[in-house]
């Protein structure tokens, strides 16, 4: 069965109330008060963080749209070896979607789908929408987790407890591994079509999916699944090249993703960039593993066990809040505002 044919003309609209953005503004703010320290060095920190506007202003803008770009960096290039070539406007709103939906599900939530959704009302078609996706957010997964077990092996994370320390790369490595097993199970053409037919099998004969309508949704669902499989094999046919590509792009991606934290700690003060940057990386997986929507909460909350040993503990609190403010926060307002009016514009051609 062919998958269902793609309309170019709307696109993604990611639908969330806006009482579960105040819910996660509100859990963050919770997160600052369990680990700021005293309130009038808080307030210091903050006042000279003030006293470099336009550094900071950079830094947050900069950083937010930074993120944006490369993630759109990554769909583009992993698109062209799942032979579809997208436009640059088509990966910068996949890409917003993306982070706007990821940052209001927890992390292995609507973001990833949104970007196929968003692919396939563009006109790619179903198979390579979810085969991009599916390789960008398998191979990211498993590569910075992989980097966070030997950082934190090699004594590059926070100064914690031994138990810890064994937790961290025990939680990282366990999620670098099943997230492996995934790609060499979906990577296998014959493994990954018997695990499709069984569980459409078994789908088919629950009796919760006994209509027409779920069957015929279960039906179609296998199909495509099987022709993502059949690209996948088709990709790892170049997976030399592809290979190299995809470590090129997803170090882009996280460097990104941790500059607008390093700039704002070199703002305030003087730490070793080295150290500062690996601690960054190491905090990049705590906040991908922890199970809250995007991290919030629990990355505000361990900011000062993370960097206090590096800069002062409220500069740590500042630093995160800002950083989270231009990778979190800020990708909310720019889905907000975006990704509305984009849909209002295609909708009037």
């Amino acid at each position: 069965m062919d998958a269902p044919e793609a309309r170019t003309d709307p696109t993604a609209k990611p639908k969330h109330r806006w009482t579960w953005v105040l819910v996660l503004v509100a859990l963050g703010a919770i997160g600052i008060y369990l680990g700021a320290p005293d309130t009038d060095a808080l307030r210091g920190a903050w006042a000279r963080l003030q006293g470099y506007p336009v550094a900071t202003l950079a830094i947050v803008i900069g950083g937010a749209l930074g993120l944006v770009a490369t993630e759109a960096l990554r769909i583009a290039v992993i698109a062209r070896f799942a032979g579809a070539r997208i436009t640059a406007r088509d990966a910068w709103d996949a890409a917003v979607a993306n982070h706007v939906m990821t940052a209001v599900t927890p992390q292995v939530g609507l973001g990833e789908p949104t970007v196929a959704y968003t692919l396939n009302r563009r006109g790619v078609p179903w198979d390579a929408a979810v085969a991009v996706p599916f390789v960008k957010f398998t191979t990211s997964l498993a590569l910075v987790f992989v980097i966070g077990v030997v950082l934190v092996a090699l004594g590059y994370g926070p100064p914690v407890a031994t138990w810890m320390t064994r937790t961290a790369i025990v939680w990282f490595g366990g999620i670098a591994l099943i997230t492996s097993a995934v790609i060499g199970v979906c990577s296998s053409e014959r493994l990954a079509a018997r695990w499709i037919r069984g569980f459409a099998r078994w789908a088919a004969r629950r009796r919760w999916f006994a209509s027409t309508k779920w069957q015929t949704r279960i039906t179609r669902g296998a199909d495509v699944a099987a022709s993502t499989v059949a690209r996948l094999a088709v990709m790892r046919a170049r997976r030399g090249r592809l290979l190299v590509a995809l470590v090129i792009v997803h170090l882009v991606y996280y460097a990104s993703y941790i500059a607008p934290l390093v700039g704002l700690a070199l703002v305030l003060g003087d730490p070793p960039l080295v150290a500062l940057a690996l601690r960054a990386l190491v905090f990049l997986c705590f906040v991908f593993a922890s199970p809250t929507p995007g991290g919030v909460g629990t990355s505000e909350a361990a900011a000062g066990l993370f960097f206090a040993d590096l800069v002062a503990p409220a500069d740590a609190i500042i630093v995160v809040v800002v950083f989270r403010g231009a990778t979190y926060y800020l990708q909310l307002a720019i889905g907000a505002l975006y990704l509305p009016i984009r849909s209002l514009a295609l909708s009037r051609r």
